[in-house]
């Protein structure tokens, strides 16, 4: 006897037909009446009269129909808990965009004093079958674009586009640099696939600039160490972004110069499934709004 029994024992008793009872649980009718005979047998009594419009309990049946339906309940109780168990102690998994890991590390830091217990895995989010569609992902600190129809997100801060200049190179020194001044030099660009929201963005700078720049395609992300080879041996520069809280490429023979264009930001975002109903979640969100609360109020306030 198993679980499978008692289910098409109750689901028979209770649809009165064994027609009803198969469609309510998703099986054909022939394994329904299997199960049925199978436990008959094991019990060695039978536990229902076949009439033409269905079928009846016998007496010995009406027995066992009130303790079937009770051991049902209890096991769908005992499963219930075993699922808020695990959600208790399952990690939660984030996804991290390229750079981004200050951001996350600061988040981290203050959920963790908020729930000692809780374990968090991370995610890189920089290659190309890493979306966050794609892998057991809970929460993502990333950049756009992200997909409204599948996520929730909301801003946590901006980040600032910057030139990755050779630190000889005549422009490293400067405050800020205008795109023109970079018209004439190879621009150093990664496949979109890496960050697809920087990489769009760039070009959109160079677009409203009316800078048609030199590109040099297929080369390594910024933040790898073969793209501050090439920027420090001067056979081209980078566009990438700066913020407090990311990573930069101030390493030595490399120069990092905010770019003066307008609106030459972009924001990083936290994002969670729509249809996210996890508790674990939700606190972690709470958590990043608590580290980074004045770009939700500034958000608000905007709204308003």
């Amino acid at each position: 006897m198993d679980l499978r029994h008692l289910h098409a024992f109750v689901a028979v008793a209770e649809e009165g037909t064994f027609t009803k009872a198969a469609r309510r649980l998703h099986i054909s009718q022939p394994p329904l009446s299997k199960q049925v005979r199978q436990l008959e047998r094991e019990l060695g009594t039978a536990l229902f009269v076949r009439q033409r419009d269905g079928v009846e309990l016998t007496r010995d049946g009406k027995m066992l129909l009130e303790r079937a339906q009770a051991a049902l309940t209890a096991f769908q109780e005992f499963e219930d808990f075993t699922k808020s168990v695990s959600s208790r102690v399952r990690p939660l998994r984030i996804g991290i965009g390229w750079g981004l890991w200050e951001a996350v590390e600061r988040i981290r830091s203050h959920h963790e004093q908020r729930f000692p217990e809780m374990r968090v895995l991370a995610e890189d989010l920089c290659s190309e079958r890493s979306t966050t569609r794609e892998r057991r992902i809970d929460v993502a600190v990333t950049r756009p674009p992200v997909d409204d129809a599948l996520y929730e997100s909301e801003p946590l801060f901006d980040e600032q586009f910057v030139a990755i200049l050779a630190d000889a190179h005549p422009l490293a020194s400067r405050k800020s640099i205008k795109l023109s001044e970079l018209a004439n030099e190879p621009l150093l660009m990664y496949d979109r696939c890496v960050g697809p929201g920087v990489y769009d963005k760039t070009l959109a700078l160079f677009r409203a600039a009316r800078v048609h720049p030199h590109v040099v395609g297929a080369q390594p992300p910024p933040y790898a160490h073969g793209a501050m080879m090439l920027v420090a041996s001067r056979q081209g520069y980078y566009v990438g972004i700066a913020s407090p809280f990311t990573q930069t490429h101030r390493v030595s023979g490399i120069a990092v110069v905010p770019l003066n264009e307008p609106d030459a930001r972009l924001e990083v975002r936290i994002a969670w499934r729509q249809s996210e109903t996890s508790r674990c979640v939700a606190e972690f969100v709470r958590s990043a709004r608590a580290v980074f609360p004045w770009k939700a109020e500034a958000s608000t306030s905007g709204a308003a």
